[in-house]
């Protein structure tokens, strides 16, 4: 009985030693197979990214479009006072081939960016009430008109009510300056909260982008102004060389201006061909900031008009020989230059400029913008249509 007790006794002892060692063991097996059997379910969350769901709703990620370090790449100074421009933002995107589908897709009562594809021709002046849109030119992309005529000439046209606007990377190809009181490449009624970036304006029959009627919060930045084609001459207008670019302001009579057309030019280049109106200015707050000004042929470059009140900063004239010229008999424009430079003739200024309402992060030293803006100024921007 003794022996039996005994014999108990060890056969229980030897099956707890058995119980805690099991399951000790048997989880190694699986514990050591962890690593690899724990990858596999991380793969799919690897690609969940690619997965449907958010992708098809926003943009392709273009986070500079190929810009320099030294582009904001976003609304800046007089644009954001109110509101930033936004665009189509939010909305729906569609690809154009044809003015009667980019004049249908400004006119839509829906946000929406618009790719412009390819070479548009027009055959008179677009002209739009277009709220909260986007146009981007994809490369090789143009807008054109090859008619000089007074009726026929001008490419867009943004009537009074235009709210909300982005235009990127446009290029404007007209027929030549002629002096008949014709269309704009670009001219911007009434219109507010509008930035225009890295556009490239050639050869506009009356000029290259004009703002009136109390259009006002606008950027221009990055923008190529430039003739390619020879002045027409003998035209109803009486100039024989009407390579006049950009006018701020259509008339001393137009007193709603006053308060208005509050503009902010950086990194823009007027370059060749260029006669005068870089730009010529009304009642409005001009601010100029980084720009290059290098035309051969020009008369002027800032043209002063009424009440014009413009503040030159960091810029470069290259051998101009008037940076600026008074076009208003009742000396009140005002202009001054900050840390320009001048190869040819030192402006002397003219009253106390305005205080800019902001501040602008992405300015460069004036010994740098003859080299970035000849160099990334117009149509630059590598922009990729939507999927």
């Amino acid at each position: 009985m003794k022996h039996l007790l005994v014999f108990a006794l060890c056969a229980l002892l030897l099956g707890m030693s058995n119980c805690s060692s099991d399951p000790v063991e048997i989880p190694d097996e699986p514990n050591q197979e962890e690593p690899s059997g724990g990858e596999e379910p991380d793969e799919p969350n690897q690609e969940e990214p690619d997965d449907p769901g958010e992708e098809p709703d926003t943009p392709p990620v273009e986070k500079d479009y190929g810009t320099c370090e030294q582009d904001a790449n976003a609304p800046i100074g007089f644009a954001c006072i109110k509101k930033v421009p936004t665009g189509g933002t939010g909305g729906d995107y569609r690809t154009v081939t044809t003015a009667s589908e980019l004049t249908s897709a400004l006119t839509s009562p829906e946000a929406l960016t618009i790719y412009i594809k390819g070479v548009i021709e027009v055959s008179q002046m677009m002209k739009v009430q277009a709220k909260n849109k986007t146009i981007l030119g994809l490369p090789g992309s143009a807008l054109t008109n090859p008619n000089r005529t007074k009726s026929g000439s001008g490419i867009l046209y943004f009537r009074e009510g235009s709210d909300n606007l982005i235009l990127r990377n446009v290029t404007f190809k007209s027929a030549g300056a002629y002096d008949v009181d014709g269309n704009d490449n670009l001219c911007i009624d009434g219109t507010t909260n509008i930035w225009v970036d890295h556009c490239d304006f050639q050869d506009g029959v009356d000029g290259n982008f004009d703002a009136k009627n109390a259009s006002d919060n606008i950027a221009v930045t990055w923008c190529k102004f430039h003739y390619l084609i020879e002045p027409q001459a003998g035209g109803s207008g009486g100039s024989d060389d009407h390579r006049f670019t950009n006018l701020w302001g259509g008339s001393d009579k137009d007193t709603q201006d006053r308060g208005h057309l509050r503009t902010t030019f950086q990194y823009c280049w007027w370059g060749e061909g260029c006669r005068e109106r870089m730009p010529r200015v009304r009642y409005g707050q001009i601010h100029i900031v980084n720009c290059l000004y290098d035309s051969p042929v020009a008369n002027y470059c800032i043209g002063l008009g009424l009440e014009a009140n413009v503040l030159v900063e960091k810029s470069v004239f290259v051998n101009m020989k008037k940076p600026y010229e008074c076009k208003s008999d009742n000396g009140t424009g005002i202009i001054n230059f900050a840390d320009c430079k001048f190869t040819r003739t030192t402006p002397e200024e003219i009253g106390q400029a305005f205080t800019p309402p902001y501040a602008l992060e992405k300015t460069c030293p004036v010994e740098d913008v003859e080299t970035l803006v000849s160099q990334y100024a117009g149509a630059t921007l590598t922009i990729n249509e939507r999927p």
